[in-house]
């Protein structure tokens, strides 16, 4: 049997050894502390960007948008429930077809300016439009017109009729833009209603660069204009 004695020596055996282990660490950790630091953060971001890229949601085709319109989330879900329902192809092969859609609302002057009619407790009033803030218009409108000129991410669009007459001139091909309100589509589905029947729906040129300049992504947007323009309420 261990006397009193041989517990203390194996006591103090285990807390020199702790001591030792800890002192190791002590001292890795002053000498490599900012090394460590460094790589567990950029760990981090692999980890996250990782994580954000597996569970993005893919896109068949990403559209362009620019009227007045600024749908909220229950509308925009429908809008592109809409179009990914007549979208033709699952192109990505995940298991479904998906629009996406990048969108601007951009006004006109006489558009910012305009009257308009509005229920007042319980009586229709002639009121002006809510302020829209000149700055912020002219930054959507400067960032739409770097969307269609410069990027060439995107090959449908719907525009506005100050849109189409400002900033489409020399990018839409021709013969491939129609008012949206003349479609089926627009007419049999309610959720596309949320754009005015004035919206043009547009195939714009490919590019040099951006995902335009691929001819199969370029293709989806044009089989998509086709399916919008060619859509029978019968079929």
């Amino acid at each position: 049997m261990m006397d009193h004695k041989d517990n203390q020596k194996i006591d103090s055996t285990e807390i020199v050894t702790d001591n030792r282990a800890l002192s190791k660490l002590q001292n890795f950790w002053y000498h490599n502390k900012w090394t460590v630091i460094i790589v567990a953060f950029f760990v981090c971001v692999v980890l996250v960007c990782t994580v954000q890229m597996l569970n993005k949601d893919k896109q068949d085709v990403t559209v362009l948008c620019g009227t007045t319109v600024r749908m909220d989330a229950e509308q925009r879900e429908a809008f592109l429930a809409a179009l990914s329902k007549v979208c033709p192809e699952d192109y990505d092969q995940d298991g479904e077809r998906q629009v996406g859609m990048v969108d601007y609302q951009v006004f006109s002057e006489d558009e910012i300016n305009v009257m308009v009619e509005t229920e007042v407790d319980g009586e229709m009033v002639t009121v002006e439009r809510p302020q829209v803030s000149l700055q912020w218009n002219t930054e959507q409108y400067n960032n739409l017109r770097n969307a269609i000129a410069k990027t060439g991410e995107y090959s449908l669009c719907f525009a506005s009729p100050y849109v189409y007459e400002t900033l489409l001139p020399g990018y839409v091909v021709e013969g491939k833009a129609v008012r949206l309100g003349d479609t089926d589509f627009y007419r049999y589905h309610e959720a596309v209603q949320v754009l005015p029947a004035d919206t043009m729906v547009c195939l714009l040129r490919e590019f040099a660069i951006g995902e335009s300049s691929k001819d199969d992504v370029y293709e989806r947007s044009v089989a998509l204009y086709e399916a919008i323009v060619a859509y029978d309420v019968k079929d």
